[in-house]
């Protein structure tokens, strides 16, 4: 059997994750297939998605495709563009466990090839060797004090001065603030570009620490991007590093970590639980706290670093990878050839929407052409939370420059935002059978998992779905899984959050937290389905310490409270000041796909207290505590109450620009 001729692509060409990823699959692969340009190839490889999305479409057709997923699966979910690649690929890679879980989760199959690392690079050089001890007096980095390194980025490029939250240096930052509230003698050792938001924190908290780099006010990708000898020596001499990323494929850190034998405590993304010790895997900032006092009282960490480097290179070389490209390979005569030719694989990344400096008027001019039909039975507040969203899109797409119209039917409108099945669904099949329509599908539910019954409802909106839909947007992951799970298949599938009108729902003027007085909690629901948490909430008042707390519930509720203090349904002004003269928000609805009442209350700045259920898990993230069963709840509420501050710190909420402006781009996409 002849070897395949494989081209493969897919850097960014900064030398960073993907490069190097390109790189290392290269060497993996050069005995088993031959590399080739793409003219000549049977096999196109790529190892990011948007590789793809820069080679014409009529240059793919013929060949099979395999495209890697570096990053988490349901992150690239939630981009409109990605969405224009799924029919190019025939075989995707994953790199992780949780990779290929989340994939296989919504009816993706996936060939599970683990990440790479240089092991000629990474490796263990000890305190005493000469570049280590060369870095160390050439930064003046002092000997004392606990090291801990953080050498990722920060920012965006475009952004030097807010977070890149999915890398966490929010995160990394309570961590360290919780350290020095302990009083422990410690020292951050930053490196790698794009620093500018850390830094600027820690000098303001008066926390310790060290750039290795050149400071300058623009972007530095090109300046402080160091050498991966460097990197090596700087995980030598520090005495921990942290990944506090919210989302990663790798990251390539924890290899890097582990291949140098540095200690190294990571949240549980990408790769974590399959190279990390359990007891190296934290899920709060102050769970993160607790690990490294503990490894400087007792050294704790130590042995983690044997296993951690011999599961590297069991696993994590290119030698070790080899036989998991062998079996990739030998399966591609199984694999479709891209045949058709689609604008929308060539669109390229600029049809995304920049919302920096004077981006809002350059969005009113581009799409002022634009009309967009949103069909949804609109009600007056208060009224559910899916009214609330197509209220909040309706302002949100304005904001935008683009003209909306509330169910019209004309020629003049050039896509259909509909909601479910809350809409004329007669009226507007009739006018569709006369003309062909660009109609973006937004899903809830599954409708039978929220409410118990009414499964009739869902498969109707699967039929429509089916029927009429251009691309369809789903709330949440929860909502993606739990509609394959039923045998449903989404036309086009894209996960965009829900957001809220932040002139409403806003954390200005807010309560401030105080220990000195009961701590105020509050829980909100339209529904009185018993789903939508009445009965915890009942078993909360039956238990709790009202010496301490007290407890607001709005609504609409499937119990009578005794001593909760129960507000009928107000207007949303209404609900947003009463929220933002709380504390604590509790949720306990089952089964919820993306909860508007939750994303209001974090959006006036209340951390949540959350069951594990629905969506809730991916609306708080790190800015509040789960709790799987009643008997968890207070337990997890003293936590809240103890680290309050740095939980409402880590409380990420949607702006509804950028929501409005994810509906955006997909509307573009269906229009071309």
């Amino acid at each position: 059997m002849s070897r395949p001729k494989v081209f493969l692509t897919g850097g960014d060409g900064i030398g960073w994750a993907v490069d190097e990823d390109l790189k290392l699959t290269a060497k993996a692969v050069a005995s088993i297939v031959d590399l080739v340009d793409l003219e000549q190839s049977e096999v196109v490889h790529s190892v990011w998605w948007e590789g793809l999305r820069m080679i014409p479409p009529e240059s793919l057709s013929g060949k099979r495709i395999i495209c890697n997923v570096p990053g988490e699966p349901f992150r690239y979910f939630a981009v409109p563009e990605h969405r224009a690649v799924m029919p190019l690929v025939g075989r995707w890679v994953t790199r992780t466990s949780q990779a290929r879980e989340q994939m296989r989760s919504i009816g993706i199959e996936s060939h599970l090839i683990p990440y790479l690392i240089d092991v000629d690079t990474f490796k263990p050089l000890g305190r005493d060797d000469e570049a280590v001890a060369s870095l160390r007096n050439q930064w003046s980095i002092p000997t004392g004090p606990y090291l801990i390194g953080s050498f990722q980025r920060d920012t965006e490029g475009s952004d030097l001065r807010s977070p890149k939250l999915v890398k966490g240096p929010d995160v990394l930052l309570e961590i360290l603030r919780g350290l020095k509230r302990c009083g422990l003698d410690f020292h951050a050792v930053l490196a790698g570009p794009r620093r500018h938001w850390l830094i600027a924190c820690l000098s303001e908290s008066g926390i310790p620490f060290t750039y290795i780099g050149e400071r300058v006010d623009g972007d530095d990708i090109r300046i402080n991007t160091l050498p991966r000898a460097t990197l090596n020596a700087l995980y030598n001499l520090v005495d921990l590093y942290v990944v506090a990323s919210r989302s990663e494929g790798g990251p390539h850190a924890i290899l890097e970590a582990a291949a140098s034998r540095c200690k190294v405590i990571s949240t549980p993304v990408g790769m974590a639980a399959d190279v990390l010790l359990d007891s190296c895997i934290f899920r709060t900032p102050s769970d993160a706290t607790s690990i490294i006092v503990r490894d400087v009282a007792e050294n704790a960490l130590a042995a983690s670093t044997h296993r951690h480097y011999d599961s590297v290179y069991s696993r994590h070389r290119a030698q070790s990878a080899m036989p998991f490209f062998e079996a990739l390979y030998r399966s591609i005569e199984s694999l479709r050839r891209f045949q058709s030719v689609t604008t929308q694989a060539s669109s390229g990344p600029t049809s995304e929407i920049s919302v920096g400096p004077g981006a809002r008027g350059k969005a009113r001019q581009r799409d002022r052409g634009i009309t967009v039909g949103l069909w949804h039975s609109f009600f007056k507040p208060p009224y559910g939370g899916g009214n609330q969203f197509m209220m909040a899109l309706r302002k949100g797409l304005t904001g935008l420059g683009v003209e909306v119209k509330e169910n019209e039917l004309t020629k003049e409108i050039s896509a259909y935002v509909l909601n479910s099945i809350h809409f004329d669904v007669e009226q507007f099949l009739g006018f569709r059978r006369e003309h062909r329509l660009n109609i973006i599908h937004r899903i809830d539910g599954p409708i039978f998992l929220i409410r118990g019954f009414d499964r009739d409802k869902d498969e109707l909106c699967y039929k429509l779905n089916a029927q009429f839909a251009s691309a369809t947007v789903l709330q949440s992951a929860w909502t993606y899984q739990r509609i394959i799970d039923m045998g449903y298949s989404p036309v086009s599938p894209v996960i965009i959050h829900n957001a809220v009108d932040s002139e409403i729902f806003h954390a200005r003027g807010r309560l401030p937290f105080d220990r000195n007085r009961k701590v105020r909690l509050i829980s909100s629901s339209w529904s009185n389905n018993p789903r939508k948490g009445g009965p915890v909430y009942k078993w909360i008042e039956e238990h709790l310490d009202w010496d301490h707390f007290e407890y607001t519930f709005v609504g609409n509720a499937s119990v009578n409270f005794d001593r909760i203090r129960h507000i009928p349904p107000v207007s949303s002004e209404e609900l947003a000041a009463i929220l933002r003269d709380h504390d604590i928000y509790i949720t306990a609805s089952r089964n919820d796909p993306c909860s508007n009442a939750l994303i209001e209350a974090l959006a006036c700045g209340l951390p949540a207290l959350y069951l594990n259920d629905g969506g809730h898990p991916e609306l708080v993230g790190y800015g509040g505590l789960r709790f799987d069963s009643e008997e968890e709840i207070l337990t997890q509420l003293d936590k809240l109450v103890d680290d309050y501050e740095s939980f409402q710190n880590l409380i990420v909420v949607p702006t509804l620009e950028s929501v409005s402006s994810k509906y955006l781009a997909l509307i573009r996409e269906v229009i071309q």
